[in-house]
Order: C-alpha cells, then structure tokens, then sequence
C-alpha cells in the first residue's frame, strides 16, 4: 500500500467484538475485527490498528489526526447499573418524581408488575427550597446555606456524581447554575449535570431521568474516553478523538464527556448512517437497516436516504419489547427497535420445556462455544456453525479459530437431548425462533410507523445479520436484500460518514394564534448561537453549518406533540406554513387530520450539523476474478427445506459487477457470510453491494 494514501480511522466498541476501519483517500477500504475486553478497553483498539497498519505496510503517519469511535460503554453502565453512586438534588416536593414515574404501566393488568428502577434511592434525593414558575419569574430564591447542606448530604452519604432538577428550570436556569456553582465550592471534582443543560423541555419524569442518567455515567465515560485517545496518542498519533452520538453525529470528546448519556446508542446510530449513506448510493429509496452483532439485534426504517429519528427512546428495558418498561430518555435518538438476539445470545429450555433464545449473551468472554474460550453453553453462533453457514475449518476474521466439535456439544447436552432432538434439529430451532422473533418485531415496528415492511429492502450488515438475512426477508415478506461490501464492520464504516451533529431544545409554550413571533425567532436564534460554537469548538468550520428548526405542536387538548418542520426564519407571516406543515407531519403519522382546530407549539427544537467529510468509493471491479476452477462447498442446512445442501461456497472477490447467479450459496465477506437459499438469485452491483433477490416468502 502506497504511503502516499492517507486514511481515517474509525473503530466501533461492541459487547462482543472491536471492529476497525481504515478508509482511504483512493476509496480503499480496510477492515478487521478483534474480541473486545471490557477491563482494557484501549488494549484491542491497538492491536488491531498494529495489526492493520503492518498487514498493509501503512506508516502511522499516513493516518488522519481526526479519529471517530463508537461504543456500548453507556449502554452497559446502564442496563448493568455499574455507574457512579449519584446524588439528585430536585426543588422541594419533587424528590420521588423519578420514583413515582407515569401513571401509564408497560402491563395494565398486573397491579404488582414493577416500574423502572429509579437509579439514585431515596437516600440520596435531597430537596432545596426555591421555586421558579412557567414564565421563568423568581418566586424564591434558594439560600447558599440550603444549596451547600443538600450537597454535603448526598457526598458524605457516598454520591460521586451531582444531578440537579429544578422545576421549570429550562425557562430560567438561573438557580440549578448556583446549586453547581456551590457545588464546585463545596465538593470540588464531583461531576455536576443540570437539566436545563442536558434536556431543555418541560415533563418533570422525563426530564429527571435523563439528567440522573447523565449524572450516572459521567465520572467512567470520562475517563474511559481519555484512556483511548491517550492509548492512540501511545501509537504515535496525534489524535483528536471524536464520538458517535445516539442522534447519529459525531461530536468532540469532551462534549462527550459533559454529556455522556448522548451517547447511549453509539454504535447502532453509526450503523444507520452507514446504511443511509449505502441506501443512497445504491439508488435505494426505502430500506430497512437490520444490525445483527453479537449481543442484540435492531432495525431501523431509512427512507430517501435518511434514517428516522424520534425523542420516544427507552434505555435498560425490564422487559426487552415491553414499551414502558424502561427509562425514557427524550433525546434525539436514531430510531432503532430491538429486534431480537445476536449471535452470543444463549439458547436454553426454560422451566415449562420450551426453547428459548436470549436475552443473556456469552459476549467476548467465555463467548459462545465454539470459540474455545471457555464458554459451554449452546448460542446463535454455535447453531449457525452446525448448520454449516460458518466453515468449520475456518476462523472469525481471524480473531477466533471455530471448534465444530465443541458447539455440537453445547447444543446436544443443553438443547437436543433435553427436548428429544437431534443437534441439527435443535440448532435449527434455535435459528427459526431467532429469525421469527426478528421478523415479527420489525413488522411492528414498521407498522407504528405507519409503513408497509414489504415494500422495504432489507439492508443487512453486522457479523450475523448476513446469515439471518434471508430467513427475515422470507418471513416479513421483503423481496430484496442489500449486503453492502465490508457488513462485518459496517457500524464502523459508518462512523466516516457520519456528519458532526448538535442539537437543542426548549419549552416555550404557546397557542399559535397568539405566538409573539419575533420572540420565537429571538429564542431559535439563540439556540443557534449556542449550536454553532460548540461545532466550531468541535473542530467544525462556520461557513459549513447548517441548521434545521422544527416545533413539538399539537391540537389544542392533545397530550402529545407532533415534531413539525419550521422555515428558516419566523415571523407573523409564517402562521400558515406552520400550520400547513404540522398537518402534513399529522396525516404522515396518523393518516388524518383534524378539521378546524386550534394549534399550539410546546418545544423549539435546533439541530445544526457540518456535513461529514466526503467518502471516496471505490466500484466494485469489473475485472474480478472468475469463479475459482476448483469449487469450493459445504453442506448447509436450510429450513425450508428442513435438509441440507451441497452448496457452493464463494469469496465475494469472485463474483464480478452485473453479473447474476442462481442459488444456493455461501458468500464470504471478511468479518461476515451471506446466506443465499435455492430459488434465490443474486449478485453484485456497480458499488460492491450484494443483492440477493428472494425466491420465496411467507
């Protein structure tokens, strides 16, 4: 590889591997993939990158300064509750707020089903006299006595970390910043998250969780992010670390640090991007984005290019597809659903004798059976492995040798004798109820949306979505399936091309005939102001911003807004493209509107974005090798068949643009196979895409 290419680096954090990418600037794409390590994060990121750079003979100096990362660390200290101790301070009356939650429950019919665990007890919520009503007036200010009381409660009761809460605070702020301002006083080096900071909107549960939750992770996020960027700095690069957001944009480190709980779904946005930008270039106007690694599965609906984004987020769910269940967290989030296991997650019979997939993963360590690390119970990889998807002689991008033998055993002692099966007939149970589950879910998930999932391409990438992909099309009723060049680390790869994105929101309730428009526009410009310095501290040029405003309006008497498109500038002529807008957003989402009704905004929402670096692609090569002389193949099993097949196994550099072949067969990606079933046909497109047309559904 000549030096004289220069490459980004990009590397996505997963429960169960690393993935690295090298993109260069002649559209050369470099991947690899190693086990993650949960206590040496950085340890993996830098031999893989070593690895990279001396299998390609890259100099160090060849990399960009701007590395972009994306990883599950909040997730976990989230779902896993291994955050810092965290204290809440709230406005007097307010404490239980987070424990008290919605009246609306994930079962309406079981009085005893439990609620959210509210994350700080209730030793450690402490109230402070104040109060500041809707407009922003200061009904009572809070004393410095009371403040520096509240603060000494909660930190020599064992808090490490400060969420403040104070009612209508993001109309006027002014008292949660002298609770931090004491706090920094009193208790220096105790992180200090104010909620007019972290999410700017009325709702006092939402608003609180969110705020504790930052709170929560901050002291792990901090550190965790300075321990990869000083580790790459080791390497010899002087690295400026960048973060993938759950609003898909990436943003500097230390905003990452200040607002860590924005990086909740981290690596799932970035493989949204990914898919947006391969929807786009692949001239495909609708896909759904199907990311199966090694813990979960999710989806995501990309239309004309742009995946969806709602503020209707839950994070550490009690039950995984229980709405209601988890915490809200009401910022900007790539829509993604989860919709089922990965290939770690641990096949079992539970107590009534039915097969069960999930949701416990063996992750990187012992990981699934077949790794001989140590793990013994049957997964979704050892299932895939028996029924001959993987090669049994082969390795997982090199960083694990498979061992056949050992995930025959794993499935036969835990899943096929108990049930009276064979291994086959048991492994392939254990891939028909991951594929039904999947299905099933992101048909729902299309339907709330309002979309018709059959007439959607599934674009599917990810270690295991490639082998899954198939039996989901099949069962949704999709007729197509994308498998872009590099789907083993495509999460990864969509790091490069995401832009660097912010976003701000605040209540400013009013009914639209009676909006002081000039004050709309002074509030949007403000947030504008603020998004703008904050990309151009990130690095980010100001001729490149550009800014998007919507409103959260709703029918007067509605609980729940409708986000709306908003003009570039407001003002008292604006009224009825506002209105025209919302009910185009209403009959979008609920295929009718209302006749005659009053309106009224509750949020004013900016995000500003600099458009990401541009992605050099590289066609596929028209000149690609023919199909090997010697055949390669394997037997594989496919359930509609309920048999196996002698099927042809081909490495994706065999296959040569335009031209189409019949199924079945085995496709080898680097980090990833493609299962193609008899009646299929595929082959690959003028970007290196794999398209896979479905012989049949049901």
């Amino acid at each position: 590889m000549s030096a004289r290419v220069g490459f980004r680096f990009a590397f996505d954090i997963g429960g169960t591997f690393t993935d690295l990418v090298l993109l260069g600037d002649d559209g050369s794409v470099l991947t690899g993939k190693v086990l993650s390590d949960a206590v040496d994060v950085v340890a993996p990121i830098r031999a893989g990158l070593s690895a990279l750079l001396a299998r390609h003979g890259i100099p160090v100096d060849a990399l960009s300064d701007v590395v972009v990362g994306a990883t599950t660390a909040v997730t976990n200290l989230v779902i896993e509750r291994k955050g810092a101790v965290t204290g809440l301070i709230a406005t007097a009356g307010f404490r239980d707020v987070i424990e008290i939650a919605r009246e609306l429950r994930h079962d309406l019919y079981d009085l005893t089903a439990p609620g959210p665990d509210p994350v700080v007890p209730r030793a450690f919520r402490v109230e402070i006299d104040e109060r500041v009503d809707a407009t922003g007036a200061v009904l009572k200010a809070p004393a410095d006595a009371d403040i520096e009381r509240a603060v000494r409660a909660i930190v020599d009761g064992g808090a490490r970390s400060i969420a403040v809460c104070l009612l209508h605070s993001f109309t006027n702020p002014a008292h949660e910043r002298l609770v931090r301002e004491v706090a920094h006083r009193v208790a220096p080096g105790v992180p200090v998250s104010l909620s007019s900071e972290v999410l700017g909107e009325l709702r006092e549960y939402e608003r609180t969780v969110a705020t504790v939750l930052n709170a929560y992770v901050m002291p792990a996020v901090g550190s965790y992010l300075g321990t990869i960027e000083q580790g790459l700095r080791g390497m010899g690069i002087d690295v400026t670390l960048r973060i993938m957001q759950s609003n898909g944009g990436v943003i500097s480190r230390e905003h990452g640090e200040r607002m860590p709980i924005r990086m909740l779904e981290s690596g799932p946005a970035a493989g949204a991007l990914g898919a947006a930008h391969a929807a786009r270039g692949a001239g495909v106007p609708s896909v759904i984005a199907f990311d199966m690694g090694g813990t979960t599965a999710k989806a995501c609906l990309v239309d004309d290019g742009e995946p969806a984004i709602t503020t209707d987020f839950e994070a550490a769910r009690l039950l995984r597809f229980k709405k209601g269940s988890g915490l809200p967290v009401r910022l900007p989030t790539v829509d993604l659903i989860e919709i089922g296991a990965g290939g770690g997650s641990i096949a079992h019979v539970d107590a009534t004798g039915l097969l069960k997939v999930g949701p416990h993963s063996a992750g990187s360590q012992p990981g699934p059976a077949c790794y001989g690390l140590g793990g013994t119970r049957p997964t979704v990889t050892d299932a895939a492995l028996l029924m001959g998807y993987l090669d049994p002689e082969g390795t997982l991008s090199g960083a694990v040798r498979l061992r056949l033998d050992l995930a025959e055993r794993a499935i036969d002692e835990h899943v096929a004798r108990p049930l009276g099966l064979s291994p086959i007939e048991a492994a392939d149970g254990i891939h028909r109820i991951v594929c039904e589950h999947m299905a099933a879910a992101a048909k729902i998930h299309a339907v709330e949306n309002g979309r018709d999932v059959r007439r959607y391409t599934l674009l599917a990438f990810g270690g295991a979505g490639p082998i899954h992909a198939r039996e989901v099309a099949r069962r949704t009723g999709v007729s197509e399936v994308l498998v872009p060049a590099n789907a083993g680390v495509f999460s990864a790869f969509g790091l490069l091309v995401a832009p660097m994105k912010v976003d701000a929101v605040r209540t400013r309730f009013a009914r639209l005939a009676e909006l002081d428009w000039a004050e709309a526009e002074a509030l949007l410009a403000g947030l504008e102001a603020r998004l703008r310095d904050e990309l151009a501290a990130a690095g980010a040029a100001p001729d490149r911003v550009v800014f998007r405003r919507t409103a959260d309006l709703r029918y007067v008497g509605q609980g729940f807004e409708v986000e709306t498109p908003l003009p570039a500038r407001l003002d008292a002529s604006s009224v009825d493209a506002v209105r025209a807008a919302f009910e185009r957003a209403y009959v979008a989402r609920f295929g009718m509107r209302l006749e005659k009704q009053r309106l009224e905004a509750v949020n004013w929402r900016v995000e500003g974005h600099a458009p990401a670096p541009v992605a050099p692609e590289r066609a596929a090569a028209a000149d690609g090798a023919r199909l090997a002389a010697t055949r390669r193949s394997r037997k594989a099993w496919f359930p509609d068949l309920a048999g196996f097949l002698d099927t042809p196994v081909l490495a994706e550099a065999e296959l040569r643009p335009g031209e189409r072949h019949d199924g079945p067969a085995l496709v080898e990606q680097a980090g990833s196979t493609v299962v193609v079933g008899p009646g299929d046909r595929f082959g690959l497109d003028d970007h290196g895409h794999l398209r896979v047309t479905v012989g049949s559904t049901r």
